[in-house]
């Protein structure tokens, strides 16, 4: 058995949340606490932490600190969402709660946040052969994710989150029950984004996840009932979620607090909270919100549990980028095959070159990002592709994927042509040494891939690599003569050359 913990530093709340491993994938909570240090309310009004919050921050850090050491805690992961993000003194803040309690706290992105989400949702409701629409509103995000089959399409995170809806309203002094137009221009920008899928498919499920939905499911006007399909899982039919709406939006902050027993600071946001749900369910055509009671830190957990088992979670972190790199290819409309072949001919090089490289499974995660989307920059223009590839992969979302190990892609695939790595190169310049050289082998092997295919005709069926006296020898199967492929080979195998000390041969093989 194991002991682990998630810290949430949201904008609303910071949670702080211990549990003990019960069986394979099971566990039991030894804390579950919630500390309302509301860092949004700063943030989104002033764009920096008040010191009285960073105080408490620290504080509750320090009490944090405590129950890890009275639990024998030995996993912890602490995570910072939308308020940290874009506060101007995030960095004082992090460092003041790291020298407070030794703990280093992680600031995710929304595409993280959303991943995150979607695994602990999984745990609840089965999701391997639906279409759901998952929807986490916090306090200055929304955040909103389509699966399809057990994968993530689609992730968008949208800075209107309950608290920041709040602070915008009280601070154009309008009441709330007047705030129609406002929410509803928030609601366009996702009815946009929701289009961008293409598809033209709804989502089979609608789950709402978050303490915001959570205390809206805990009122009894909510007319939630136990969904009969899904253990521990709750659903709310839109109509009520309506009436209940309506209901709020005549009621002061006293009587929500009075007649629901609400605490302030979730009483004042209950009525944003409503509208974003009821909207989006609206937008999606559903007449239930299935509510699993799941949030970040369940994910934050899950992730931790799904990381002991080693490859297994890397073979799942593999497919789910590769669904985001696919998306991105269709949206981009790139030549699939030719992004397919590179990287099947990538993957099959890098493999058998192991001991060579002595690199592992999340640098070949990187690696087959990188080979679908290398010529990405099409879509911008043939000049410079290869630039352009690195400014739309480090600006996109890639689900599965931190920002800098997006840069580690974009840098692989920035240099699959053209100039090899420099060191006044400002893509290289923004990685760690590690990562630098990591981009540096990885994309010696993408140049050799890529003019393996010269043609885009998908001529070499297969290759073998052996070392032999000092050189790579790669025997290419193949039913052509591909002269422009052993070409390609020769002007594009010095950067392997100068990265691991060895020349690059091709052998043509016909097959028969």
């Amino acid at each position: 058995m194991a002991k682990i913990a998630a810290i949430d530093m949201g904008s609303n709340a910071i949670r702080f949340y211990a549990v003990e491993t019960t069986g394979e994938s099971g566990y039991r909570v030894l804390e579950n606490i919630r500390e309302p240090i509301r860092l949004g309310g700063d943030v989104f009004l002033k764009g920096t932490i008040r010191e009285e919050n960073i105080r408490k921050a620290e504080a509750a850090f320090r009490r944090f600190r405590q129950l890890l050491k009275a639990h024998g805690v030995q996993t912890v992961r602490a995570v910072a969402t939308c308020a940290t993000r874009e506060a101007s003194n995030a960095d004082l803040l992090l460092s003041r709660l790291e020298r407070a309690s030794g703990i280093r706290v992680e600031v995710i992105n929304g595409d993280e946040e959303a991943r995150l989400i979607a695994l602990a949702v999984g745990k609840k409701i089965p999701l391997g052969r639906k279409s759901a629409l998952i929807v986490d509103l916090g306090g200055g995000s929304v955040e909103i994710t389509f699966v399809d089959n057990g994968r993530i399409t689609l992730t968008d995170s949208h800075n209107f989150g309950a608290v920041r809806l709040l602070d915008i309203l009280s601070s154009a002094e309008e009441d709330l029950r007047s705030a129609g137009q406002l929410l509803n221009e928030y609601m366009e920008l996702i009815s946009r984004k929701l289009s961008r899928r293409g598809d033209g498919k709804k989502a089979t499920l609608f789950i709402a996840t978050g303490g915001n939905v959570e205390s809206i499911a805990g009122i009894p006007e909510a007319g939630a009932e136990p969904h009969p399909d899904y253990p521990d899982t709750v659903r709310i039919r839109t109509g009520s979620l309506r009436r209940l709406m309506e209901e709020l939006s005549g009621m002061s902050l006293k009587s929500r607090m009075e007649r629901f027993g609400l605490r302030e600071d979730r009483a004042d946001v209950i009525l944003p909270a409503c509208f974003v749900y009821h909207r989006i369910a609206e937008l999606n055509g559903s007449e239930e919100i299935l509510v699993p009671r799941v949030s970040l830190k369940d994910g934050v957990i899950q992730e931790i549990l799904e990381q002991a088992k080693g490859a297994e979670h890397l073979l799942d972190l593999r497919e789910q980028v590769g669904v985001s790199c696919r998306e991105l290819m269709a949206r981009y409309k790139m030549d699939q095959k030719h992004a397919e072949k590179v990287a099947d001919l990538v993957l099959s090089l890098f493999d058998q070159t192991e001991p060579l490289h002595g690199l592992g499974k999340q640098e070949r995660i990187y690696l087959e990002a990188a080979a679908l989307l290398h010529d990405i920059g099409y879509f911008i223009s043939m000049q410079k592709h290869h630039k352009h590839s690195h400014y739309i992969i480090s600006n996109s979302e890639i689900v599965g994927l931190s920002p800098l190990e997006r840069l580690v892609v974009a840098g692989i695939a920035r240099y699959h042509r053209k100039a090899t790595p420099g060191a006044n190169h400002p893509e290289l310049e923004a990685l760690p040494k590690r990562e630098r050289d990591v981009v540096r082998a990885l994309s010696s092997m993408l140049r050799i891939a890529d003019a393996l295919d010269k043609e885009h005709a998908g001529a070499i069926r297969s290759i073998d690599c052996r070392i032999q006296n000092g050189s790579l020898v790669l025997r290419a199967a193949t039913k052509k003569s591909c002269r422009l492929e052993a070409l390609g080979i020769l002007s594009n195998a010095s950067m392997f050359r100068d990265h691991f000390g060895v020349d690059v041969k091709l052998n043509i093989e016909p097959e028969g």
